[in-house]
């Protein structure tokens, strides 16, 4: 027992790890298919997992086995150090990695979530027609504009859409552009494209993230843990002067 634990809580095997991950995402990746990269790019990690054969989504299991491994070597590592330096040494001298590994903890989970429940839809609508958004509420595409480059050569230099729904529809509805997407309900209302025409046609995309909270604030907590990680490293290597 002493030995598995010694291997659950290695930093060694947690290098490994990474490493091995890094290896089976780049061997996987790099063979993939333009199409099948690009059905990837637009669903659910796991709907995209159910979709094609265990001969082209292998890497990605293994990815996630080996991401499994290394979140239980964070936690024995988290649980080994509380236990031997909580209470017994300075604040910042165990707070630091704890915040680090709850940080990409946190970060793990808020894709997994992502990859269970999110959502990745896309259409192509023009002008005056309407769509429902998965929890069915209807969004009217009230107007579509374009702005293309004086230049010429058909550039665009910007889209916008107005939205209208029932709960909008008293202020007019919501516009949208390509920095300024619109939320509701959790759902993510993204124009991608929009070609003038007549009607014009827009491309829209609709997203959902349910781990995006999560992963903001694993990234916070990361990011805390490792500028408090810096500061306590160039202390102790600050060397007193002796007079």
């Amino acid at each position: 027992m002493r030995k598995l634990w010694g291997l659950l809580i290695s930093l060694e095997v947690g290098l490994l790890l990474l490493a091995l991950v890094c290896i089976a995402m780049a061997a996987g990746s790099f063979g993939l298919p333009s199409d099948v990269a690009a059905a990837l790019n637009s669903m659910p990690l796991f709907v995209w997992l159910r979709e094609f054969s265990l001969a082209t989504t292998w890497w990605l299991w293994l990815t996630i086995v080996l991401l499994a491994i290394l979140a239980m070597n964070t936690l024995c590592c988290s649980a080994d150090t509380l236990f031997h330096r909580f209470g017994r040494n300075t604040i910042l001298a165990w707070l630091p990695p704890q915040l680090i590994h709850a940080g990409f903890l946190l970060i793990l989970i808020a894709h997994l979530q992502s990859s269970l429940w999110g959502y990745k839809g896309s259409i192509e609508i023009p002008e005056g027609a309407g769509f429902q958004l998965p929890d069915g509420m209807a969004v009217q595409v009230a107007q579509i504009g374009a702005i293309f480059s004086p230049l010429g050569g058909g550039m665009p230099l910007g889209y916008r859409a107005l939205l209208i729904t029932a709960e909008t529809a008293w202020q007019g509805g919501v516009t949208i552009t390509p920095n300024h997407p619109w939320f509701i309900n959790g759902y993510g209302v993204y124009i991608k494209h929009a070609e003038a025409g007549r009607p014009p046609v827009a491309l829209l995309e609709v997203h959902r993230e349910p781990g995006a909270a999560m992963a903001l604030a694993g990234a916070t907590l990361f990011t805390i843990g490792n500028l408090l990680l810096l500061y306590t490293r160039s202390r102790e290597r600050e060397v007193p002067l002796v007079s």
